[in-house]
């Protein structure tokens, strides 16, 4: 059992995190289209002149963002039957997370005049445009999961420097400060990950009893991670744990199928990953971490202030999802297999956090659902 680390200063959103962080937000799946409206009887926009809300996401095909749509869905059907708005409709852009497939599909969601467009963008500049033509028709503009060059948008996201942080730090503290890693690298050639490895290095350098014996790339997704890393296993000595950004379950594959212990590793923050976590008792110093796929919901109740007229920063870093081992099987029994742990959050703590956020206070620590939303 490892320790837990003491309260970190690194627990705090991460101001440098605004970043342009889509691209590896892609490199976790791609593919896939559809949508999905509610309407409320009445009214020409949002039902009874209650807010109409569009969400426009770059791409479906990963259980990370299945998990962010199906939050997102859940959440808007609840502020309809609450009378918080009167409809909302999800559109999720075809092919393999295409800016232009995304602005067409921005392009039609405005002629039906939403109140507040929510957006996962497939690109951190080529959107900018269709953005600007939202705001200048008076539509709220949120775009979360990145940023955005976009100065009329408000961006909501997660820190990536945290997500290097809670991939690195825990695990290294969880091995007792010294041994053998190996580096799983996210989506290479992007600034976020440039930001990631940057960070991962940084933490390594305040180890030195601990040794970088490979580098390799996981692209964060655990079926190239296990190829990369069984290609290297043969190479290298005894490893006590993989940096990674979320792909620890094929991680551990690739170490079972060498015959090898499964060392200290980064888990994808599912059900499958979780439960397999759980399982095979895995004690050494692994934990779980990811982005939030609940921004979506967070991105909801922030339209929803900014069409009453509060009050909110232009930009703001929500806190990230890190499962260590105290928590893991809390969320491993409300987790479906392809279902990413997301903070449940209401509106009230999501006025808690931008409360947080403009002071420079304390993050909110949401509660683990206790069922599967």
């Amino acid at each position: 059992m490892h320790m837990r680390p003491t309260r970190r200063p690194w627990r705090a959103a991460s101001a440098a995190a605004i970043s342009a962080l889509a691209v590896l937000a892609a490199g976790c799946g791609s593919g896939g289209s559809g949508s999905a409206t509610a309407d409320a009887a009445g009214g020409s926009a949002g039902g009874g002149g209650k807010p109409f809300i569009a969400l426009s996401n770059g791409f479906i095909g990963n259980g990370w963002r299945q998990t962010m749509i199906a939050k997102f869905e859940a959440a808007a059907e609840q502020a309809k039957t609450d009378g918080l708005i009167g409809k909302y409709k999800v559109v999720n852009a075809p092919g393999e997370n295409s800016a232009t497939e995304q602005v067409a599909q921005i392009k039609s969601l405005l002629l039906q005049k939403p109140d507040a467009l929510l957006i996962d963008p497939a690109s951190p500049t080529a959107l900018q445009p269709v953005i600007q033509q939202a705001c200048t028709a008076g539509v709220k503009v949120v775009v979360f999961d990145s940023a955005i060059d976009a100065p009329c948008a408000h961006v909501l996201q997660n820190s990536f420097v945290d997500w290097a942080t809670y991939a690195a730090k825990p695990l290294l503290e969880g091995i007792g400060g010294k041994g053998s890693v190996i580096v799983s690298r996210g989506v290479v050639g992007s600034q976020p990950e440039a930001e990631m490895l940057d960070t991962t290095k940084k933490i390594l350098a305040d180890y030195p009893g601990v040794k970088t014996v490979a580098t390799v790339t996981g692209m964060c997704d655990g079926a190239t991670a296990q190829k990369a890393v069984l290609g290297v296993l043969s190479s290298v000595p005894k490893v006590d744990g993989v940096i990674g950004c979320g792909d620890g379950y094929g991680v551990a594959q690739a170490f079972a199928t060498a015959g090898k212990p499964v060392p200290a590793v980064d888990f994808e923050t599912n059900g499958r990953a979780l439960s397999y976590w759980r399982d095979n008792k895995i004690d050494n110093g692994s934990v779980a971490v990811m982005s939030d796929p609940g921004q979506s919901v967070a991105a909801l109740w922030e339209a929803l202030d900014l069409l009453g007229g509060k009050d909110v920063p232009k930009q703001m870093t929500f806190p990230i999802v890190l499962i260590e081992q105290k928590d893991r099987d809390a969320w491993a029994s409300v987790l479906k297999p392809d279902e990413y742990a997301a903070w449940p959050w209401t509106q009230e703590l999501f006025r808690q956090q931008v409360e947080a956020v403009k002071t420079g206070g304390k993050p909110v620590q949401p509660p683990i659902p206790s069922a599967v939303g």
